[in-house]
C-alpha cells in the first residue's frame, strides 16, 4: 500500500456548520438587537420550551425510524410547546448548569455526592462549589459507569450519571440505584444532546435534574457559552430559575423584578444564544444521524487493527466523541500516536488526559474522598479522540485509518 497522500482533517469545523446556517442566524440576531430583548427575552424562553418538549417528548417518537413527514410533525410540536408546561431553565454554561441543579436540590452541606472519576474536572468542581463532597469512583474498563453498593456511605446524597462521549449510560440500573439508597439522580449530559437509551427515552428525561452544556463544539452548541437544567419536578424547575437569576420569584416565566425569595447569582442563557440554539435544534437528529454513520465506517476500517480497542459502534451514543484507546504494541504508544497522526495533519484530542483522582487540586482537597480509580488512570494514558462531526467525509476516515495502517508499520519491532 502506497504512503497516504497527506490531507487535513479538522477535529472539529465550526465554520462549515455556520456556512450552512448563515442566513437564518445572522437573520435571528439581527431580530433579537431590533427587538432589545437581550436578556429574558422572548427568544430565551422560546427556546426553553422547545428544548423542553424535545428532551421530555414520547419515547416512542424515535425520528432514527421516522419519515420526513413524521419528523416535521414533531418538530412543529416541539417548536408550539406552550410555556407553561416547560421544564427547560437556560442559565450561562454546563458548569454553572451542574452546580445550580445541585443546589436546587437542597441537599444537606456537605452531602456526598458520587461522580465517575473519568470525566471533566467541572463535575467534581460544581459539586465542591454547590457546598457538597465529590466520591470520586472508578468506572469500568470500557470506561462506562456502573453504580455499586461499595461507592454508597451514611452521607450520600446523589449520584451523578454522566453520559460521557455521548453514550447513554444504563439508566434504568441507575434509576435502580437511586431508589434503593435513596438517592438523588442527577444526569450529566453536557455530551449527549439527542441521545436515547434502549427504551427510546431521552438523556435528561430520566433523573430526577439533568444538566447541559451548548459550549460551542457540543452536538448542539451556541457562538459562546451556554447551558440548560431541566427538571420533570416543577419545584426543581422552579428553584432553579429562581437561582440563576439572582433569587428572584418568577410567575409563568416573568420575573418578578426585586422581589428576591432566596439567594441566587446572575447565571442566563443570552436571548442571542438562544435564538441560534433553536436555529440549530431543528438540525440536531440529522447531524447525530451523520455521527452515527461516521462511527459504523470507523467500526469497519479500525476493527481489525489489533493495537486499537474501538468503541461499540451500535450503542446507545449519538457520538459527541469517538474514543479509541490503545492496546497491545500500541498500550503505551499513545503519544507516539498522536504525533504521528499530526505528522498527516489528522487532528485529535484526548478526553481527558487525567482521571479526576489524579488531579492535585482535587486529590489534595480536604472535602473530596476519593476511591481507588485503576481503570479510569490506566485510560486516561491510552486514550483517543478521533475526529467526528457532520463536517466529517467518509473518505476522510478512511485516509485516517490509512494513516493507522502505517503506524502499525512502526509497530512490527516490539511483536
Amino acid at each position: 500500500m502506497q504512503t497516504p497522500h497527506k490531507q487535513k482533517v479538522a477535529f472539529l469545523d465550526l465554520k462549515a456548520q455556520f456556512s450552512d446556517i448563515q442566513k437564518e442566524v445572522l437573520q435571528g440576531v439581527q431580530e433579537v438587537c431590533e427587538s432589545a430583548e437581550f436578556v429574558l427575552g422572548s427568544e430565551t424562553n422560546a427556546f426553553e420550551q422547545a428544548f423542553s418538549a424535545y428532551i421530555f417528548q414520547d419515547p416512542e417518537s424515535n425520528s432514527d425510524s421516522a419519515s420526513a413527514d413524521l419528523e416535521q410533525a414533531l418538530m412543529q410540536r416541539i417548536f408550539t410547546q406552550s410555556a407553561e408546561s416547560t421544564k427547560c431553565v437556560g442559565v450561562g454554561n454546563g458548569t454553572d448548569a451542574l452546580e445550580i441543579a445541585i443546589t436546587a436540590l437542597e441537599l444537606e452541606p456537605k452531602s456526598e455526592i458520587i461522580i465517575p472519576a473519568n470525566t471533566y474536572f467541572a463535575c467534581a468542581e460544581a459539586v465542591l462549589n454547590a457546598g457538597m463532597k465529590p466520591v470520586i469512583v472508578d468506572c469500568e474498563e470500557d470506561g462506562s459507569f456502573c453504580p455499586k453498593d461499595s461507592m454508597v456511605s451514611a452521607r450520600t446524597r446523589a449520584i451523578l450519571c454522566v453520559h460521557l462521549y455521548g453514550v447513554v449510560q444504563n439508566l434504568s440500573a441507575f434509576e435502580e440505584f437511586a431508589m434503593t439508597h435513596n438517592l438523588r439522580l442527577i444526569e450529566d449530559c453536557a455530551q449527549a444532546h439527542g441521545a436515547r437509551d434502549e427504551l427510546g427515552r431521552m438523556a435528561g428525561s430520566v433523573g430526577d435534574v439533568a444538566c447541559f452544556s451548548f459550549y460551542p463544539g457540543k452536538n448542539l452548541g451556541c457562538y459562546g457559552d451556554g447551558g440548560a437544567v431541566l427538571s420533570k419536578h416543577p419545584e426543581i424547575v422552579q428553584k432553579a430559575r429562581e437561582i440563576a437569576n439572582h433569587g428572584q420569584k418568577f410567575s409563568n416565566l416573568i420575573c418578578e423584578k426585586n422581589n428576591h425569595i432566596r439567594l441566587g447569582r446572575n447565571s442566563r442563557l443570552d436571548s442571542i444564544q438562544a435564538k441560534i440554539l433553536h436555529i440549530k435544534l431543528e438540525s440536531l437528529e440529522r447531524h447525530n444521524a451523520h455521527r452515527a454513520r461516521c462511527a459504523r465506517v470507523y467500526g469497519n476500517e479500525l476493527s481489525h487493527l489489533d493495537f486499537l480497542k474501538i468503541p461499540d459502534v451500535f450503542s446507545q451514543s449519538v457520538w459527541h466523541l469517538f474514543v479509541i484507546e490503545c492496546c497491545g504494541a500500541a498500550s503505551q504508544k499513545r503519544d507516539s500516536l498522536l504525533e504521528f497522526l499530526k505528522e498527516y495533519s489528522i487532528e485529535c484530542g484526548v478526553h481527558y488526559p487525567y482521571a479526576l483522582s489524579e488531579i492535585p487540586a482535587l486529590a489534595n482537597h480536604p472535602d473530596v474522598i476519593i476511591h481507588e480509580s485503576p481503570n479510569a488512570q490506566s485510560r486516561a494514558r491510552r486514550i483517543i479522540s478521533l475526529p467526528i462531526g457532520e463536517h466529517l467525509d467518509f473518505s476522510q476516515i478512511e485516509y485516517i485509518a490509512q494513516v493507522m495502517k502505517e503506524f502499525a508499520k512502526t509497530l512490527q519491532p516490539d511483536l
